[in-house]
């Protein structure tokens, strides 16, 4: 088993890690209180749900099952994420911009994106075939759908806090 992932580290491109290190960046920038103005709390899920359907597209088609898995993840991802209710500390300022917490959940979800990208690319590496097994592209589909759902919600969450002000000054800091 270690001489197997030993192998499939040692084929990843440089570039892989590369990106593995900004997404830590990000993450952990994320991890401090910070501000956020509309198009760069909006940048985040529509990129990763752009960046979800280009890995489903290139990985297994556009076809009627990777996207039914995508969609179905989406759906399921905003269903999980009202219990955890992300971001928690939420303040308005003026300006169309947002103070927002610092949390530890933006670098678990990057890192839940990098990671399952990581392991349906080395697995379709390793056993090409898989790209053809119905509940393999399903639950890949379910599992980049449900990430972007997660990172839509916590920024629909942001923004429903500009329409009900007193939701956002209750918020304890």
């Amino acid at each position: 088993m270690t001489t197997f992932v030993l192998t499939v580290f040692s084929h990843t491109p440089p570039w892989v890690w590369i990106i593995l290190a900004a997404l830590v960046a990000l993450g952990l920038r994320q991890s401090r209180d910070h501000v956020v103005s509309r198009a760069r709390l909006l940048a985040q899920p529509l990129g990763l749900g752009a960046l979800s359907l280009v890995l489903i597209a290139s990985a297994f088609g556009l076809h009627a099952l990777s996207l039914a898995g995508c969609a179905a993840g989406l759906a399921l991802g905003m269903a999980l994420s009202r219990p955890l209710a992300l971001p928690r500390r939420v303040q308005v300022l003026a300006g169309d911009r947002w103070l927002i917490g610092g949390s530890w959940a933006p670098l678990a979800l990057l890192m839940l994106v990098f990671w399952l990208r990581y392991a349906v690319a080395a697995s379709m590496a390793v056993s090409p075939g898989l790209a053809q097994t119905a509940l393999f592209v399903l639950a890949a589909g379910l599992l980049y759908g449900a990430a972007s759902g997660l990172f839509l919600a916590r920024a629909l969450r942001v923004l429903q806090q500009r329409a009900v002000p007193a939701l956002a000054t209750a918020a304890a800091w």
